[in-house]
């Protein structure tokens, strides 16, 4: 091993991901969901699941979370005295942290074609193309928008 090498030490944390009821169980099963997780060492990381956008906080746990993976190894018992389980679990690890998620989404309005303008014409494009793009509305404030145009 090279000195280069031991300069660097690898932490490695648990937190759990909480999206409430945001996304459904079978968009995770499936081994090839897209799930990408940006700024994770920020106060507000964002998550991408699916093509689903979530913004979210670091926030403390009412109790701890568990984390279990399945267990390939484990022995039969005996099916008279003990219930027979499909699959078992191990435990893995623990965690008092927890992300929630809450969907936001991003509109993108149509923009103008650029064409060649005037000067005065292209400082009134540039006001234009700065307030074009709207950007984190969450999951909640879009239902309250919903609710209030009916």
């Amino acid at each position: 091993m090279n000195d280069s090498d031991s300069e660097y030490e690898e932490t490695e944390y648990l937190v759990y991901g909480d999206f409430k009821n945001h996304l459904a169980p079978h968009q995770l099963k499936h081994e090839d969901a897209a799930i990408k997780i940006i700024g994770i060492e920020s106060d507000t990381p964002t998550a991408e699941v699916n093509g689903s956008i979530f913004k979210g906080f670091y926030d403390m746990a009412v109790g701890t979370y568990l984390f279990f993976e399945k267990d390939n190894n484990n022995v039969p018992g005996d099916p008279l005295f003990e219930p027979v389980c499909r699959q078992q679990y191990k435990y893995v690890n623990k965690t008092e942290k927890v992300i929630n998620f809450e969907r936001i989404y991003v509109e993108n309005l149509p923009q103008e074609k650029q064409e060649v303008k005037e000067e005065g014409d292209q400082k009134q494009t540039e006001a234009k193309t700065e307030s074009a793009l709207k950007l984190n509305i969450t999951y909640k404030e879009a239902i309250n928008k919903f609710g209030d145009e009916q």
